[in-house]
């Protein structure tokens, strides 16, 4: 049961109201970055958020089973857990949600039912799929006992909240780039109010309505193994990681400056094995000073790729796009950011950079 509490304004198309985006993002269609954009190399950041469009990107760079599973753990504690979770509403505008918080063992049944309906895009995909069906409420298990007993629980719990960061809004730092940062933070515990706007929205200084704590889940499943005598495949059990990824750590940066870096971090991962809490104590990356340091890596990204782009920007936007190709690394060996795409496409992008 929900009850819908204020409609936000769509924050990409307050981007635009606020102000005018520069030339080549009017003409290339974009209007921010995430986190997300930072975790992919510049060339295949171009193909994935500038080549394409949202709709073009979602038909061609289908989902896996990984990421269908973390998207049902996520959703049961979210669901079990939730005062206020930022969903979309029938006008396809972000805002918050007053949530009736569902029974565990209910919601994990309906989750499940909803990754059953996945369609894995190949024979390791299924393989894959049936397996993480079996520790999918391990995980979720592992996961509410990490958020309830080592992160500690802090009312109200609030999901998905949406974020921008623009250079009015980001204390002791000036945003190199033209173009917002946008983001959604998985848990917000304590603090702030049902649909309130952000400390920034209201006073540079005001602290009341910042969270207590601020949580990243990651999950973590076994991974595909050697074939056995019979033809099937075994698995590889897989442990909660000893050191976090630098991508997530630059993800919690970014959530953290949204906050003037004044609200403590948890990046936590969970696997069937267990579960891992990083925080400012046993990671320096979850420090202030390891924050603000990440997050400025980001800011440097964003402004290399802006500056890319704007070199042809009175040009088409095939040009801009050739003009970008020439400059950036195509990085095809690399391990995993082309490994997505269906060979058609992937050859069409090689042709782009000369390769065939």
């Amino acid at each position: 049961m929900t009850q819908t509490i204020k409609v936000s304004e769509d924050p990409l198309k307050d981007i635009q109201k606020k102000k005018l985006l520069p030339l080549f993002a009017q003409k290339l269609s974009i209007n921010h970055f995430s986190p997300s954009q930072f975790a992919k190399p510049d060339a295949s950041w171009l193909i994935e958020y500038v080549w394409m469009n949202q709709e073009t990107r979602r038909r061609i760079l289908k989902p896996n089973a990984a990421m269908a599973a973390g998207i049902c753990v996520g959703n049961v504690l979210q669901n079990v857990l939730a005062d206020e979770i930022w969903k979309l509403n029938s006008a396809k505008k972000l805002s918050p949600v007053k949530w009736t918080k569902l029974k565990k063992e209910e919601c994990l049944q309906e989750e499940l039912e909803k990754y059953k309906n996945y369609e894995p895009t190949d024979d390791n995909d299924r393989t894959k799929h049936q397996k993480y069906l079996e520790e999918i409420p391990q995980l979720v298990t592992n996961g509410f006992k990490a958020l309830n007993e080592e992160i500690g629980l802090a009312s109200p719990v609030i999901c998905e909240k949406q974020i921008s960061l623009t250079s009015d809004n980001i204390d002791g730092f000036f945003l190199p780039c033209s173009l917002s940062i946008v983001g959604r933070s998985d848990f917000e515990f304590g603090g702030s109010v049902f649909g309130g706007k952000s400390p920034h929205e209201t006073s540079p200084t005001a602290t009341a309505a910042f969270p207590q704590k601020l949580i990243e889940l990651k999950t973590k499943y076994s991974r595909l193994g050697k074939i056995k005598k019979d033809g099937s495949r075994s698995f590889v059990k897989v442990a909660p990681p000893t050191t976090p990824s630098f991508n997530h750590l630059i993800q919690c940066a970014c959530y953290a400056a949204y906050y003037q870096f004044k609200v403590p971090v948890y990046l936590l991962y969970v696997t069937e094995q267990g579960y891992k809490v990083f925080t400012s104590n046993n990671c320096p990356g979850l420090t202030v000073e390891g924050l603000k340091k990440n997050f400025q890596i980001m800011l440097n990204v964003f402004r290399r790729r802006e500056k890319i782009l704007a070199l042809n920007e009175d040009k088409t936007k095939e040009e801009i796009i050739a003009g970008a190709i020439e400059i950036m690394d195509p990085m095809f060996d690399h391990p995993w950011c082309w490994n997505n795409y269906p060979k058609d496409v992937l050859q069409e992008i090689k042709s782009m950079w000369g390769v065939v």
